[in-house]
Parts: structure tokens; sequence; C-alpha cells
């Protein structure tokens, strides 16, 4: 003993400051001031560490040294002032710690935890209060040397010094977990001790493994250090061998473990991997070990992890998230399985958006990942011993203790994880627990496969279908797509589950949630909503799909965003590819052909590649008695069903310029099919050809003559009448490659042709192929032209007067100005033998002039348009009349301008249907031509058509308006649009229901700013002029400035464009979608609120005050604004308007009117409630003015 006291001397503790040491006593340990700089001159001259070594090895000879010698501290205290000592000790130990880079003050550490550890050894340290909890958890601390130096090893010079000082600190680490083995049991910890978490927390961090992979480390004493360390943990789970576990202890071991699971997450590091599978082998272990006094823990682990919301706003923090929990839950008994599945399905429905949002990755992962029962049985019963598994029967007693450890409150977690996959297999390096569990490393690795749980399938389906309707759009979409992925599985009792939610109506619930979600105010629900569509269509039983259905997603292929019109072109290609047939090419012809004109390249793009997908690439030559493809000839089919060549056109020139596919390998494919099937698909042939021609070299066009003489000598009347005329297309086109041979004699035969005077509807393409096979020899069109003239002066036959104008479309010479004068007066005044046929084709031979020259055109235009505008006149006279006005405006637009009026009556919903169809197709392929510009009165009777109730009508309008009209020409005209649409005229007559449906297509193309500004212009174009109205007048309002009063209310207050809402300060950040609205309004946020204090709030109190009770409709509607914007912007209004006193009293006298306790006023003298007071601003003492004591000098007198 006296050995160690004079060991001891060598410290000089007896010159310590004991008040230095009675404040760090003071301080529980946690507060360690600087050395006494005259303690700290007498270190200086002392080896420190060689001090330290000394007293161990005395401390260490004098116990084991066999004698009858007192071996406690009542022996050894009067000699040691221990205060002192531990003051001493815990100094060095906390500035180790504090810095863990220098070596000196790191090893002083470490040999100052060991030499307090050899002080507890000696008996009766607890009664000599050698023991301190903060001390012992200080001391611990060592244990996270190497991670600590591995995280900053950018102040190390290279990964070769930092592994060799690392490899020192695990050295020094192993006689230190030596020394902390000895003397664990003695301390008897409980769980009540003072700093027990801590302690358990460092005992935890060393096992982790994060640096086992990250520097060429000595693994197999870090594997030594780990496994004396999960020893000691044993130890204080047992107290002893003897002693059965503590379920508090291993509570507190899970709750250490949770920070650390999550931090080992926060990186992308490869290292973390296994940390985190580390930690979760360990929990694996714990759980096997010790049944069911670790169930509760280990259960509210699971509870926790759910429940801690930091970084789930992230998509890869919430799939490892997910990851991690899914996977531990897998070791869990099927009881306590099924409990946490419904905790999760009771999480999904909390207030929370991150918890509900965690709780449904969650309930979709258990889906995915369940097994087969009898394949995960086998596995279980032969890697998992049978004493080390918690079986049903332990598992009951814990039930109690389970709920218990349910309700509460969630404990807080620290960084959240990242997107690394868990690791369920231990690797070769992770520590196992070998000195208490003999286990190799392959059957600890088959602890942590899954059980052989199953879910209940139809519950969690249930409670996905319920988030459909969450109030977060994020959770929206979410719960949508993860509907979708379920139609696709092919596990019975997850499609069993399905088939249940959708029901046996004729409409599947699933499909019908879908149909209500695609019109959805953000286009990410929308999204998901038209694959839940696409997924619903494809798995249908019925052979053909429901053209309402399919409606759905041709409306999507208009829609304002990008990925939903991207989605639902790709959904219907895919359903074309998947389910043929004439409903679903149809649709496909409705809704993404369309597109080819859509304003983004991308569409476009994507459309080219579907129809180069469905069409060009799935050709193949004609072989008899083989199968074909029938995908391009249905393709082709609902084409010419639809006569929509003209897209297929456009889609062919789009591929002939980004793609190879359009080349002479077509032509040498569908040629063996020309004439070798019927008569459908040769025109099916045509129809394709005709449209590619342009883009094509066919230096054999001999198959083409042959068929079309075939044509010329078949004297069938059935046979389709648009297979000539197709034919006599493709050989104008392809008239150049023709042999000098056969070019002579196919314009001689056309010439006979025509020469006949026989009209089979295909004279105009054989004129045009004849001038084209001769360009240079044109006399028999001359010829022709003058024979066909001075028959029609000489005939009152209309036949004859259209043959001649069709020649002069060909003819060098000019028509003769009799013949443009004998059809304006015949369109003018017709003979009364003409039926309405031929005064129609009276029109379209007209037409056939004005195309030739400019001055027949200016001179036919007037009366044509007259015609127009007469609805006395023959329906097919107007419409033809319509058509050579849209000819001639593709010619000589500024002729047809000022006559736009007549054509916009053609828009009337008092026209004939067949007038307006064509009115509205024309129209339309003008405007995206660019002959036109949607100009006023156009502009309004155009947009009209959206709220018409033909969809023919409609369809046109819907598409320009939605694809190719710019926001900003809807936002110049909206305002005009409300007043001119509640004029009282009667071309303008709409309903209020078409009103607001044309407001709704126009809204949905606007930004948030563009919306706005669109408020501002309302308040301020509306709102202040029916004030200024209402108080020049008499208070009542015109009948058409009511209406528009009403619409312009109606639009404020509806969905689309209701003021926004100041922004919740206490929104739920996880939800992405909630934090962007919130900051885009932050961004308007001032002109928002100028808006509503300076121009909505006064025009809205100036009207209803002026309108008072009689003012019906309009003053409820006026109430319910002002009513949300006194709520919604109480403070901002209140600032900008504090200092106008009438406006603050007409606030407070309509809050009395509607029966609301008056809120606003200047309460405190012009400093508003929505500021704080002003400090006081702190002043010096006042100086007191000194007294004068001569008194003030008398005045003057003047004496006289």
């Amino acid at each position: 003993m006296m050995e160690i006291v004079e060991k001891l001397r060598d410290l000089h503790l007896g010159i310590l400051d004991p008040d230095w040491v009675q404040s760090i006593y003071y301080s529980e340990f946690l507060e360690f001031s600087d050395l006494p700089q005259e303690y700290e001159s007498v270190l200086e001259s002392l080896e420190i560490q060689s001090v330290f070594r000394n007293i161990m090895q005395a401390i260490e000879i004098w116990l084991s040294f066999d004698s009858e010698e007192d071996k406690s501290w009542a022996a050894l205290s009067p000699h040691v002032d221990h205060q002192k000592l531990l003051a001493i000790l815990g100094y060095y130990i906390d500035y180790g710690t504090k810095n863990v880079l220098t070596k000196e003050y790191r090893n002083n550490a470490l040999l100052a935890s060991r030499l307090y550890f050899k002080f507890m050894s000696i008996s009766g340290f607890k009664a000599y209060h050698i023991y301190h909890s903060q001390l012992f958890a200080h001391s611990l601390a060592c244990l996270g040397f190497p991670k600590a130096m591995c995280d900053r090893e950018d102040n190390y010079y290279n990964t070769k010094q930092l592994a060799k000082e690392v490899n020192s600190v695990i050295k020094e680490l192993q006689p230190f977990v030596n020394d902390l083995r000895a003397i664990i049991e003695s301390l008897q910890l409980n769980p009540s001790d003072m700093n027990f978490e801590d302690i358990l927390s460092n005992l935890v961090d060393v096992t982790g493994g994060a640096i086992v992979n990250r520097l060429n480390v000595d693994k197999i004493e870090l594997v030594f250090i780990s496994s004396v360390i999960y020893e000691i943990i044993d130890i204080l789970i047992c107290g002893g061998s003897s002693m059965k576990p503590n379920p508090v202890v291993i509570r507190l071991l899970f709750k250490v473990v949770l920070p650390k699971l999550l931090a080992a997450s926060v990186d992308t590091k490869n290292a973390n991997n296994l940390v985190r599978a580390s930690y979760v082998t360990y929990s694996g272990l714990l759980l096997s070990k010790y049944g069911k006094s670790a169930l509760s823990g280990y259960t509210v682990l699971l509870q926790h992890l759910c429940h801690t919301p930091d970084g789930l706003e992230r998509a890869e923090v919430r799939t490892a998230r997910v990851e991690l929990v899914v996977g531990l839950m897998s070791l869990l008994p099927r009881t306590s399985h099924r409990n946490i599945v419904k905790w999760l399905i009771k999480l999904s429905t909390t207030s929370k958006i991150s918890h509900r949002h965690i709780a449904m990755e969650m309930l979709s992962k258990l889906l995915c990942n369940e097994n087969d029962p009898e394949e995960s049985e086998p596995q279980q019963s032969e890697q998992t011993p049978p004493d080390a598994t918690v079986t049903e029967e332990s598992e009951q007693p814990a039930n109690e203790n389970e709920n218990q450890e349910t309700n509460e409150a969630p404990a807080d977690g620290q960084s959240p994880p990242v997107n690394v996959k868990m690791e369920p297999r231990v690797r070769q390096e992770t520590p196992t627990v070998e000195a208490e569990i003999d286990l190799t490393e392959d059957d600890a690795a088959g602890l942590l496969r899954q059980r052989a749980h199953t879910v209940p399938h139809g519950e969690i389906v249930r409670a996905l279908y319920e988030r459909v309707g969450d109030v977060s759009s994020t959770l929206r979409a979410r719960a949508l797509a993860i509907l979708s992925d379920c139609l696709l599985t092919h596990e019975a009792s997850l499609s069993d589950a399905i088939q249940e939610l959708n029901g046996t109506g004729p409409v599947s619930r699933l499909l019908a949630l879908a149909a209500r979600c695609v019109c959805d105010e953000r286009a990410a629900v929308r999204r998901a909503a038209l694959a839940l569509v696409h997924r619903s269509l494809v798995k249908q039983d019925s052979p053909t799909p429901d053209p309402n259905d399919l409606g759905i997603l041709v409306g999507l292929c208009r829609d304002a965003s990008i990925i939903v019109r991207t989605g639902a072109i790709t959904a219907l290609g895919e359903l074309a590819i998947q389910r043929p047939c004439d409903a679903v090419f149809d649709a496909f012809l409705s809704g993404p052909m369309h597109q080819l004109s859509d304003p983004e390249t991308k569409i476009q793009d994507q459309v080219m590649s579907l129809v180069q997908h469905l069409l060009i690439d799935r050709l193949q030559k004609h072989v008899q008695g083989l199968p074909e493809d029938q995908h391009p000839w249905m393709f082709l089919s609902a084409v010419t069903r639809h006569n929509m060549r003209r897209h297929l056109q456009k889609a062919c020139l789009l591929l002939a310029n980004k793609t190879t596919c359009i080349s002479h390998r077509v032509v040498d494919v569908v040629s063996t099919h020309m004439g070798a099937v019927n008569e459908v698909r040769d025109l099916h042939v045509l129809v394709l050809l005709t449209s590619a021609a342009r883009h094509l070299d066919c230096n054999d066009i001999g198959f083409l003559l042959q068929y079309y003489y075939h044509l010329a000598n078949d004297d069938q009347q059935t046979r389709d009448s648009r297979l000539m005329p197709l034919t006599l297309e493709l050989l104008t086109l392809w008239s150049r490659w023709a042999r000098p041979v056969d070019r002579t004699a196919l314009r001689d035969h056309l010439v006979q042709r025509l020469a006949a005077a026989h009209n089979d509807g295909c004279r105009l393409a054989a004129a045009t192929l004849a001038a084209h096979l001769d360009p240079t020899n044109l006399t028999w069109a001359t010829e022709l032209i003058q024979l066909a003239e001075r028959s029609a002066l000489n005939s009152t036959a209309v036949e004859e007067w259209v043959r001649a104008a069709d020649l002069s479309l060909v003819a060098p010479v000019p028509p003769s100005p009799a013949l443009l004068r004998l059809f304006v007066d015949a369109i003018s005044d017709p003979p009364p033998e003409w039926t309405d046929a031929c005064r129609g084709a009276a029109v379209a031979g007209c037409g056939r002039l004005c195309i030739r020259s400019r001055s027949a055109a200016a001179a036919t235009a007037p009366t044509l348009a007259q015609l127009l505008h007469d609805a006395t006149q023959p329906l097919c006279a107007r419409v033809n009349a319509l058509l050579v006005l849209t000819d001639i405006c593709t010619r000589y637009t500024c002729i047809v301008e000022p006559l736009l009026f007549s054509v916009c009556n053609c828009l009337a919903s008092t026209a004939a249907v067949p007038l307006r169809r064509t009115a509205a197709r024309s129209l339309t392929r003008l405007l995206l031509a660019g002959y036109l510009r949607l100009r006023t009165p156009l502009y309004y009777r155009y947009c009209a058509l959206l709220a018409d109730e033909d969809h023919d009508v409609r369809e046109p309008a819907e598409y320009y308006v939605t694809c190719c009209l710019t926001t900003e020409a809807i936002y110049h005209h909206f305002v005009d649009c409300i007043m001119h649409y509640n004029q009282d005229q009667e071309e303008c007559t709409l309903s209020f229901d078409s009103r607001q449906l044309i407001y709704d297509v126009m809204l949905q193309r606007l930004s948030l700013v563009q919306k706005l500004n669109l408020q501002c212009r309302l308040a301020r174009e509306i709102l202040e002029h029916a004030a200024d109205v209402t108080d020049e007048g008499d208070g009542e309002l015109p009948a058409s400035l009511s209406a528009a009063l009403m619409d312009t209310i109606t639009l404020l207050c509806g969905p689309r464009m209701k003021l926004p809402r100041k922004p919740q300060r206490d929104g739920d950040a996880n939800d992405i979608d909630d934090l962007q609205e919130r900051v885009t309004t932050n961004i308007v946020s001032h002109k928002m609120k100028s808006t509503v204090a300076e121009v909505v709030v006064p025009a809205v109190l100036r009207l209803y005050s002026r309108l008072g009770p009689n003012g019906g409709q309009v003053a409820a509607y006026l109430v319910r604004i002002a009513n949300d914007l006194l709520n919604d912007y109480r403070q901002e209004i209140e600032e900008l308007i504090e200092n106008d006193e009438e406006l603050v009293q007409r606030v407070r006298q309509f809050q009395e009117t509607i029966g609301k306790e008056p809120s606003f006023g200047n309460t405190r003298n012009l400093v508003t409630t929505s500021t704080t007071h002003e400090p006081e601003t702190p002043r010096a003492p006042r100086r007191r003015a000194t007294r004068n004591a001569r008194s003030p000098p008398r005045k003057r007198t003047l004496r006289i």
C-alpha cells in the first residue's frame, strides 16, 4: 500500500488548489476549468503517462500480493485525498476526449480512465465515493476514439498515417476493455442509476464497425474489443450469470441503438452500410437470445423508428427508413408482427403527414415483400436454433408490456437515414457475439431471414384506398401509385383483396376512384390516377375496353401539365400494343395523334415513336397462308375511318426528318399487299403510301400502274370510290419515276378520260396527274377548257360549269371572265329549277376559279360571305362557301379578314350543326397553320365553342385552347370575355354554367402569378367599376354588369381562382407540395396583400354598402368573399388601411351587419397589432441642472 502512496506522491496532489477541485465536484464533472498555474508548472517536469502506469502497476502488485493486509479503501483513504485524485483524472479524461487528434492528450485520457478503473477494483470504492456515474460515463467515451478520428480524416496528411494512429488506439483499447470487464460486475449498475443510458450508449458505439472497411485497421483486435463489450452489455442486462435479464435494461439498450441506427444512415458512404447492418444484427440477436424480455423494447424501437420525422420529406430517406423497419419487422413473431401491422394501419390515419406517409410506404413494402410460407418455414427451422427464437407461447406474457409501450411518446431521433439498402446478412468483418452465443456467421445470418408472416391484405388495401382522399397531394399520388402496383401482382391473396375492394358492380371502385382523381388540382395526382386507369384497363376481363374509360385517357392527353400528357400518351400506346381493338385505336387517334402539333417537342417525339412502333416497324410482306401482325392494319383502318390522313402525313414528316424508318423498305413491303387481299387492304396501303410518298424514292412504280389500269378497266359499281383518287394522287407524287413510255401512255389514257366528259369523282385528280406527266405540253388542257367554256356558256347544267372550272386549274390560259360572272350571278340569283345540290356544286366550282386568280377571289368573296350570313340558303351551299373562303384565306388572307364577321356567325349556337362543325375544323386548321390570328371578335366566338354541346364542335376548340393558344393571349382577353359573354345580345346568350366552363378551361392554363395578376384586373376593372356605377346611379346595376359581376365573384370564390390564403406557419414541412405552395405564396405575398387591402376589400365593401339587403345572390357572395378576406388577411388589411378612418369604419359596420364582433381599429396609437412594442431605449441618468446662486440681473430702468 505504501508503494501506491509513494507513486501517488509523484502527482503532487497536495499543492492542487482545493477550490478548483470543489468547482469540478459542484459541476458534477461536467465542467473543467484550466489547471491552476502553480500545479501546471509542477506537471511540466513530470512524464504523466509514466506516472499513471507506475500507479497502475503498484495497484496490481498490491492487489495480487497474498497477505493479510487490509486491501481496501478503508486502509488507503487516510493516505490519499481521493477528491483531488478523481478531479485530476477527470480533467485528463475530459481534455483527451475534446482533443482526440492529439496523440499525447488521447493517450493521457486512456491511461487516466484505466487508472480510474484500477482504483474502482479496490474494495470499498462505493463507500468512499470513488465511483461517480458522470466520471465513469466520461471514461467510456474513450471507446469512441477510433470512430472520431476517422470522422476527422481530413486533418491527417494521408490515409496511411490515419490508419497507423487508429491501430495504435485500438491496441491501447484492448487493456482498456479488459480493465473495464474486470470491474463491471462489482459496480452492480441498475437502470435507475444516474447516467446509465449514457454508459450504454458509449458501450454500444464501439460495436458499430464504422471503421472496418474504411481503413486498413487491425480487424482481429477490433473484433476482440467488440466481443468484450458485448459481454459487458450482457452483464449489465442480466446483472450476473445467475440472474434473469432485465427488460428495462434491454429497453434502454434499444433506446440508445435508435439514434445510432438513424445516425449511421445519414451519410451515403459505404461504411454506413456495415454500421447499420451491425446494429440490425445485434438487435436481432438480442431478440433471439432474450426472448420475451426483449420483445417489448424491440416493438417500441420499431414504433419510434416510424415516429421519427426527420428527413422524411426526401425520397431516399423514406426508402432507407422503410427498408430498415420492414427488415426489423421480419424478425418478429407472428402475433407481434400482426400487431405492428395494425399499428401501422392506425398510424396511416394520424394528423401528421410524415407519419401517414411513412406508414403508407411501409404497408406498401409489406405487400411487396411477403414470402410464401411454405418456402420460408423450412429455412427458419434449419437456420434458427430452437432455444434462440421467440415462440408464440413466450410472446403472450409480453403482450401487456407491448401494449403499454405502444402508447408511449416517440423518442427523439437523430439525423434521418439515406437511401442505403439494409443488408440483412452479416458480413465477414461484422463482429458477432461469439463469447456468449455459440453461433457461426451463417447461423447469425439465418436469424435475420424473414419469418413466415401473413399480412392482412384486405385491411392494408382498404387503408391505402382511404389515403387517396388525403389532404396532402403527395400522399394522394403515392396511394394511387401503390394501388396501381397492386393491380399487377400475381399473388393470389393480394389479387383477392383487390377484387374484394373493386366489388361486383359494373364499374370497379378503383376505376371510379381514378376517374375522380384525374380532375385533381395537382399534376402528380392526375399522373398517378391515369396510371391506375391504364392498369385497370389492362387487367379487365372484357375483350374490348369501355370507350368511356378510354375517354379518360384521351382527355388527359391535353392536360396542362406535360407529365400528365406524357403519361396519358404512353398509356394509350401501351394499350394499343397490349389490347389491340378498334376502340383502343380510335382512342389513340383521338388523343395522342392530335398531339403531333403539341407545343412541346418532347410530346411530338413521343407520339412519333409510338406511330413508328405501331405502324412502320410492324409491317411485313404478305405471304399467303402465314399469320401477320394486325397492329398496322388496325391503325390504318382507324385513320381511314376518322379521315385523319393529315395527321398521318405529319407523323411521316417527323419520322422522315428524325429517323430512317421511312425508306424504300416501306414500299417494298406494302406493295406485296396491293391487290392480294381485298379492297380494304388496298385502301389502307394507298393511305399509307400517299402520306409518306413525299419522303420516299420509288424507282419502280410498275405495281402502281398495274393497279391503276386494273381500276380503270374494272366496271364494278360496288368498288370503293376512294381507291381511284388515292391512286391518282400517288401517281402524281411519283410521276417523276415513271419511264417515258409509261408516262406517254398514261397521259394519253387520262386525256381520253377527261375528253369523255364523264364525271367519276376523279376529274380534278386526273387532270393534275396528266399535267404532271408532261408539264411542257399542255395543249390538250387548253383545248379541253375552251370546249368546256363554250359548253358552259350555252348550257344551264351546272355539271358543265364545274367541268370547265376543274380544267381551269391545269390549263395554261386563264379562264374566261364570263365563266366567273356566270357563277357569281347564279350564286346570287340561282335558277328556280336548281336543286340544293346544284347550288352547292356552283359554289364549289366558283371556288376553283377563286384559287386560280386573286382578282376572282376578291370579286367573289363578298358574295360568298353574304351567302354565309343568309340562314335561308341551302346548307350544302353555305358549307361549300365556308370551305371556299378557307381556301382563299390560305392564299389571300387580306381578302378574308374583313369578312370574318360572317365566318364568326357560322360558330353561333343558332347555326346548323354541320356548318358549325365545318367552321370549327376549318378555323382550327387556319389558326394552326398561322394564316389567321385569334383576335376579337373571332376570339369570343371561338372560345364559346368550349361549352358547346356537340363534341365534334367542341373538340377542335378544346385542342387549340389547351395545347396551342398562348397563356399571354388568354390572360389578355380574359376580362374582355367576361364582359362580352354577359352582353344583352342574342349571339352572346350563354348560360351561367357554360360561361363558368369556358373560364375554367382558360384558368387551367394560367400560372399562379398570372392568376394573381388576373385577380388584380378583375378587382379593378369589374368590382371597382361596379362600385363606381352604384355611386353614380340609384344603387341598381345594369343587367349585363350584374351578370358580369356575378361571374367575377363566382370565380374569386371558386377553387381555380380563389385568393390564396395566408401561408400557415404550422404547416407540415415534410409535405413537399405544401412546402412549394407556401414558398410560392410567400413570393407573391406582397402583391397579394396590396391587392386585397387596397383594391378588393374597398370595392367589396362599397358594393355591399350600396346594394344593401336587396342585393340578392350578389350580396350573399360579397359577404362570403369579405368574410374570408377579413379572416385570412386581418393583420395585413389592418396595416395597410389603418390610416383610412372611413374604410376602417366601413369594415366595422360590415362586421356588425353580418353579426360578427368588430375586430378592426387602431387600438394602440398607430402601432398595429401585427407588430411588437418597440423596446424602451436605455437612458443614462439625467443630471439635474445646477441652480445658479446668483439672481437674474435686474432690468435697467430708464430714468428720465
